[in-house]
């Protein structure tokens, strides 16, 4: 049997180690091949082009507030990304809005305007294709729309599909925000 003293000794000297260790510091300037996990949203982040992202997800919103969750990408070249939002439910009614870089307002490249795009009644789903015009970040809303909805929530499937295989960095970074386009319109 083994005396208490010497285990009690042995964790205290791996205490000390572990205090004196230096830590793991990573660059955020650098990418790294394969996947990572963004602990914010405990979301998978993979950096390997893709061609095909989903995510099932929900809104939850705010009295009288049109809200939207945002996922950010990134695209290494000039696309055709078609997105599809499915299995609507929750008396639910879709904005879309996808724009460069990281602000939510500002010319929705899906309709050209500064308007959500809303073309369906609850539970409807939506698909367009957009052309994406370089390689870059975007930002896709997905939004709810409250006066044409029922209650406050609902669920659906996102999926996203590229012609080429150039998507990578797919990660929701905000959850049910209020959206800040200047409307909606359909296209």
């Amino acid at each position: 049997m083994v005396p208490r003293f010497y285990i009690s000794f042995v964790i205290f000297s791996i205490i000390i180690a572990c205090d004196k260790a230096n830590p793991i510091a990573f660059d955020a300037s650098k990418s790294l091949p394969g996947a990572a996990v963004d602990l914010s949203f405990s979301q998978i982040i993979f950096s390997t082009p893709q061609s095909n992202q989903a995510s099932s997800d929900y809104w939850h919103c705010s009295l009288s507030i049109n809200c939207q969750n945002v996922y950010s990408l990134n695209l290494n070249q000039a696309d055709t990304v078609t997105i599809a939002v499915n299995s609507v439910t929750g008396d639910s009614v879709v904005r879309l809005a996808l724009f460069s870089g990281s602000a939510l307002n500002g010319t929705n490249l899906i309709n050209g305007a500064t308007t959500d795009r809303e073309c369906g009644g609850q539970n409807i789903s939506d698909t367009i294709a957009v052309s994406i015009p370089s390689a870059g970040p975007y930002s896709l809303a997905v939004g709810r729309d409250w006066g044409n909805s029922a209650d406050a929530s609902g669920t659906y499937m996102l999926t996203l599909s590229s012609t080429l295989v150039s998507m990578s960095e797919f990660a929701k970074i905000y959850s049910n925000t209020a959206t800040q386009s200047s409307g909606y319109s359909c296209p």
